[in-house]
């Protein structure tokens, strides 16, 4: 099968940690033929998507883990997929690219659709039930309320990535008023405000959903002594354990959804019980999980691209 990856610039990948890489490497373990472009080489014209790809070879050294040929335009009925793997934020560039791909004779997973759709901070509101208290609106005085009302807050962007610009504002914080005018830009963004679930305190889970379906392996990610995000890129460390049950029970309630969205691959954060995050435009794990396990998650998923693309229906 030909599969080629939407990423980030490939000199920005860290192949010992990025999902990106262990996509590409399983799928060329399988014999799968691998492209790679980047958003510059989407290109649509007169109602036709082509993509200026490059055949990549994927070597397992990490030293030297990718080599690509020279770009050719090739016409998107070319592949048998394409993996969309951009980091957020979801802004202009993401967003333009995500409606031109709309046009793709390949199927595109994770759906760009569903990836516009499914914001990873609001999308949680879809489920009450499972989550923290939780609010998002551009108004300080909202949120200054909600803040009282739950004896403190996190706030959140409602696009950043990595635990970026995530901030724990306390009872009584003299600070509230500025942090909501720097990170909603006085008043202009919506920001996600939740009530602090104590659990925190030592790290959350990323639980993968595959194919609709949760994966057996979770990761655990336990934050750094002076900080206070679990978040593999802001220095939390991985810990892979077999998926709880609570866990399995907030991922089976969330996949028909994701399922339903054209989201082959999600990771969910849960604190506690809680129901933190629905990650669907790049989630990472993957490589954690097959070091520490020897499982490759990776492999799954590219069995339910194959799946869904042999389903899909002709453009």
């Amino acid at each position: 099968m030909r599969l080629v990856f939407l990423i980030d610039p490939p000199e920005s990948l860290n192949p010992k940690k990025d999902s990106s890489v262990a996509l590409m490497r399983a799928a060329a373990r399988d014999s799968n033929e691998v492209f790679i472009l980047e958003k510059s080489g989407v290109v649509l014209e007169s109602g036709k998507l082509s993509l200026l790809a490059r055949r990549a070879a994927v070597s397992e050294d990490d030293s030297q883990w990718l080599s690509a040929a020279a770009a050719e335009k090739l016409p998107s009925e070319f592949f048998g997929a394409v993996l969309l793997r951009l980091d957020p934020p979801l802004d202009s560039a993401f967003l333009h690219a995500s409606l031109a791909l709309d046009f793709s004779d390949a199927p595109v997973f994770n759906s760009p659709r569903g990836l516009r759709d499914l914001n990873e901070k609001l999308s949680i509101l879809r489920f009450p039930e499972l989550i923290p208290p939780t609010m998002s609106s551009a108004n300080p005085e909202a949120i200054v309320e909600f803040h009282r009302a739950h004896g403190g807050a996190v706030l959140k962007p409602l696009d950043g990535m990595g635990g970026r610009g995530i901030y724990i504002s306390p009872e009584n914080d003299r600070n509230l008023r500025g942090m909501l005018d720097l990170l909603g830009k006085d008043g202009r963004e919506m920001l996600m405000a939740q009530k602090y679930v104590p659990e925190a305190r030592v790290g959350d889970k990323r639980v993968f959903v595959i194919g609709g379906r949760p994966a057996k392996w979770m990761l655990a990610r336990i934050p750094r002594e002076d900080d206070h995000r679990g978040n593999l890129a802001a220095g939390g460390r991985g810990e892979a354990r077999p998926l709880g049950e609570a866990e399995r029970q907030i991922a089976e309630a969330v996949a028909p959804l994701l399922d339903q969205s054209g989201i082959v691959f999600a990771g969910l954060d849960v604190l506690g019980d809680k129901l933190a995050e629905i990650n669907v435009t790049c989630p990472t794990g993957l490589r954690e999980v097959r070091d520490q396990t020897g499982d490759d998650l990776a492999a799954d998923i590219l069995k339910a691209v194959r799946q869904r693309a042999e389903k899909a229906p002709k453009r």
